[in-house]
């Protein structure tokens, strides 16, 4: 047992040094361009610098924001930015309730004024402020992604909402066809609940290439 479980940790680290480069090059040679920020409310954003295997240049990396927060801070987004990241104990969020429920009393949550954020990822609140404030300035205002998904308490107003920002080119990942535009990915595989996490099936069943260009032009 000890001896395959040594085995398999050489065989992912050969993996990451060879055909994880070797794979993400290819995928990055496909890119209209590299120097893009994708403003995710999860780590969909974070995944996806990882499959091309490109710099971080956006802030909302091994994070997650409740959909109403999100939505709040893609609507003004330069505004938030230029605020000072506060770091809060979880039972200090107002959404503590909401936080005991998932199991994740403990972690560290952000302030941007009135806008939360929950660094899952993260367990040093000096590693938090330093990212953040580095892949701040990393920011293409020049192209911005903001991406969504139906998850953390979001519901058709939000998605509504989100929608309804002009400002930048937006996905939103939901798991049925509920709402009329192309800005909408659905989800074949999504068993008819409402929430789900897309990070889990990433790019199988979109090309992602192919969704970053179309957003980028």
């Amino acid at each position: 047992m000890k001896r395959a479980t040594i085995i398999e940790k050489v065989i992912d680290k050969l993996r990451v040094k060879t055909i994880v480069p070797i794979l993400s090059k290819k995928r990055r040679e496909k890119l209209n361009s590299t120097d893009f920020t994708i403003i995710s409310n999860n780590c969909w954003g974070g995944v996806c610098y990882e499959y091309f295997n490109i710099e971080k240049k956006s802030p909302t990396i091994g994070c997650y924001f409740f959909a109403a927060d999100f939505v709040k801070f893609c609507k003004n987004l330069k505004y938030y930015l230029k605020q000072k990241l506060v770091l809060i104990d979880s039972q200090k969020s107002i959404h503590r309730e909401e936080l005991h429920n998932k199991g994740e009393d403990g972690v560290i949550v952000g302030k941007l004024d009135d806008v939360e954020i929950v660094f899952l990822h993260y367990k040093d609140k000096n590693l938090i402020l330093d990212k953040w404030q580095r892949r701040v300035k990393r920011i293409n205002y020049d192209k911005i992604i903001l991406k969504f998904s139906y998850q953390n308490g979001c519901n058709d107003e939000l998605i509504n909402d989100f929608l309804a920002i002009s400002e930048y080119p937006k996905i939103c990942f939901c798991g049925e066809k509920l709402f009329q535009s192309d800005d909408i990915i659905v989800f074949p595989w999504h068993d008819g609940k409402t929430t789900f996490d897309e990070t889990i099936h990433f790019g199988k069943f979109f090309d992602v290439v192919s969704l970053i260009n179309s957003k980028l032009n």
